[in-house]
């Protein structure tokens, strides 16, 4: 694994994780301890039902009830000044907060995020059956659905499928979320055993030679004290600093990077960054590639976006990516310092998940019009074309054998396929959705 590629998700951990929601910068009232106190979490469901200021969601999991507060912020794509007035039940919802006892989750951030968002469940295979998984995860067991199109991933397995998943196996689950807040895999993985890479986050403690102690600053971990081990093979890099080293590291500094923890517990660093005192964000499309500069278009105009040998570069579906794989009219999130109001110096550029040509996809919306070779869906992006073959297959509730004559305009769509570089999908699967 590049231990580059996740170095801007642990700079930008609101921007890549949770989508744009300012959550983090929530006000830290309202019942129950402070925040910052308890273990930072989210989840992700469907509205079932709203009552006062609490909303109930259906999750993989099973219903949630979600707690919010005058406290708690609200995104909605869309709507200015948004309050939870603004959803209603059907909606898909992600919130960060904390969990309290039993299945209640208090919510300090809520955003209504896109039906067909790719999201992880993790745990321990407890049961299979012959289109559900059931995954035993730290808040009860969760519901993952298969199909023809789940993709599985085992080690040391050829061509692996579902037949060679075993109970006990621990699994990491990809997928959408169904209506029913059960998760639909679009891939199922099995872990490689061995040490386990991870992200680093936090603020040095104390340095000893070669160890460094950190206090974490997000995830299961976050506020604990890690000793971190480094040797010949950790990579610093160190504002203003030529080849820097574990010498170059103070207590006091902000660090992220990339980590691997041993089977006995050893924490080794693969790549230690110190931030800047201030770490800013910049989001927009690329206008220009200029040499080593990204000239994005953004809310507030044009900005010179700098990059050099240091930046990490992030690309959906690429594992060592470099400035030469961004491409004009892609979105960023950039992450750095401003030079001033036109310059921004970036040490991170995330390219954001979108239409790249060749690239899988999933949409979903409501049937605005059915041709022949074609059905246009509604989404919350806007209209996508669907183009479908004699290859496609078709679900459709209670028709044997469907087509895409069965699908009508109005009805509730799912469909999986690849990106062309017109921004059509070409279609493997097209389903229509039950239960709404």
């Amino acid at each position: 694994m590049n231990t580059k590629l996740a170095l801007l998700a642990g700079i930008t951990i609101v921007a890549l994780a949770f989508g744009s929601v300012g959550i983090a910068a929530a006000q830290t009232g309202g019942p129950g301890t402070d925040p910052r106190t308890r273990r930072g979490a989210r989840v992700y469901g469907v509205i079932e039902a709203i009552a006062g200021e609490t909303l109930t969601l259906a999750t993989p999991v099973g219903p949630v009830a979600v707690v919010t507060d005058a406290n708690t912020i609200f995104r909605i794509p869309g709507v200015e000044d948004p309050g939870l007035d603004d959803l209603v039940t059907g909606d898909y919802l992600g919130a960060a907060g904390w969990w309290e006892e039993g299945n209640t989750f208090h919510a300090f951030g809520v955003a209504r995020v896109e039906t067909d968002r790719v999201l992880p469940v993790a745990g321990k295979l407890s049961a299979i059956g012959a289109d559900t998984l059931t995954v035993e995860t730290g808040h009860g067991p969760a519901t993952v659905g298969v199909d023809d199109e789940t993709v599985y991933r085992i080690p040391d397995v050829e061509d692996p499928g579902p037949d060679d998943l075993e109970v006990g196996m621990r699994i990491v689950a990809r997928g959408t979320l169904n209506p029913d807040g059960s998760l639909l895999a679009q891939v199922v993985t099995v872990p490689q055993p061995g040490p386990r890479q991870g992200h680093l986050r936090g603020e040095v403690l104390a340095i000893e030679r070669d160890t460094f102690t950190v206090r974490t600053a997000r995830g299961r971990q976050l506020g604990r004290e890690i000793q971190v081990l480094t040797d010949e093979t950790t990579e610093f890099r160190v504002p203003g600093v030529e080849n820097p080293s574990i010498a170059d590291l103070q207590v006091g500094d902000k660090i992220t990077g990339e980590g691997v923890r041993e089977e006995d517990g050893t924490v080794r660093a693969t790549l230690v960054v110190v931030l800047p005192e201030q770490v800013a964000r910049l989001d927009g499309e690329v206008a220009a590639v200029e040499g080593t500069i990204l000239v994005l278009e953004t809310l507030g105009g044009t900005v010179n976006v700098l990059t050099d040998a240091g930046t990490v570069f992030r690309v959906p579906g690429m594992e060592e990516p470099t400035l030469a794989d961004v491409e004009i009219g892609d979105r960023v999130i950039a992450a750095g310092t401003w030079e001033d109001e036109a310059t921004f110096s970036a040490i991170g550029v995330s390219v954001r998940g979108g239409r790249r040509p060749g690239q899988p996809g999933v949409v979903r919306g409501r049937a605005i019009s059915v041709g022949t070779e074609s059905l246009v869906l509604g989404t919350l992006h806007g209209p996508v074309t669907m183009l479908v073959d004699d290859e496609t297959e078709y679900r459709v509730p209670g028709v044997e054998d469907p087509g895409l004559d069965d699908i009508e305009a109005g009805d509730p769509v799912s469909a999986r396929g690849t990106w062309n570089e017109d921004g059509t999908l070409q279609a493997t699967g097209v389903g229509v959705l039950g239960g709404e």
